[in-house]
């Protein structure tokens, strides 16, 4: 599993890096592109006739309802019958749905990684937390937190028994790539710090391999001899502007993917 979501990381990789620093414009572009391509796929996938045959029956139990609001009978006839063709629409479309699920996750876990958050700003700080396995005592346990040059790390650290964490505090004193390494006991854990737009996934956080991967991407996975259960970068938020306005990242994903599904369904009168 580790193995396919580095592939597929490396594939966003490669579709970002065209963009170079436009930021904006990557995201816009990559939202209007999967739109299309999931309604492409849900085209694909679907049984259009059923789908309009299901559709015109439910439209016809609503005008039913409507022409006769005044008999029980018929309106309940008429309400248990588009419940009906809600059933056979679902059953038409629940393979396309499902299909575009397992598309969709992959793509919505590469976009949050790299669209969410921004990378640190010269002499910008942020936190490094990281979570001890069950049973640690994180008062006790030796921790402690080094990076390469250009980056300073407070050498206090705060400890939490309760939650287990150990966080600092770091800045970035310039927009170079830096390196962080996180020892715990005899054990290092090695992860970059950005300071600097790249196509590559920023990494928040890590908990682990097997599904951890898919959802977290950008930093690598915890040694299985580490005490660490997770480790944490608090980037700051990032915030695009759009037709005047600042937004976030899930919103000019949903208006682009609406956009770009619009263009096929239209094109291609794909039925939804």
């Amino acid at each position: 599993m580790d193995s396919i979501a580095r592939l597929i990381t490396i594939f966003f990789d490669a579709l970002v890096l065209p963009f170079g620093s436009h930021r904006t414009l990557a995201l816009v572009v990559l939202s209007i592109v999967s739109g299309a391509a999931f309604a492409l796929v849900f085209r694909a996938a679907s049984q259009p006739d059923r789908i309009r045959r299901a559709r015109n029956r439910f439209q016809a139990r609503v005008l039913e309802m409507r022409l006769y609001p005044d008999d029980f009978v018929l309106l309940a006839r008429a309400f248990l019958g588009a419940l009906a063709t809600q059933v056979d629409y679902f059953r038409a479309a629940g393979k396309p749905i499902l299909i575009l699920l397992v598309l969709a996750l992959p793509v919505f876990f590469q976009l949050e990684s790299r669209f969410a958050r921004r990378p640190l700003r010269p002499h910008e700080r942020a936190l490094v937390t990281a979570t001890l396995k069950s049973g640690l005592d994180a008062m006790a346990v030796p921790a402690t937190l080094t990076g390469s040059e250009g980056v300073t790390v407070d050498p206090r650290s705060l400890r939490s028994r309760a939650s287990r964490e150990v966080v600092w505090r770091v800045e970035s004193n310039n927009d170079l790539a830096h390196e962080m390494v996180a020892r715990v006991y005899d054990v290092d854990y090695r992860f970059p710090l950005r300071a600097k737009w790249s196509s590559r996934a920023l990494g928040q956080e890590r908990s682990g391999s097997g599904w951890d991967s898919f959802v977290h991407a950008g930093l690598p996975a915890l040694p299985d001899n580490s005490a660490l259960a997770s480790i944490r970068v608090s980037y700051p938020p990032a915030s695009y502007r759009l037709l005047g306005a600042g937004l976030d990242w899930l919103a000019v994903f949903l208006v682009g993917s609406l956009a770009g599904a619009a263009i096929p369904a239209w094109l291609l009168k794909i039925q939804m």
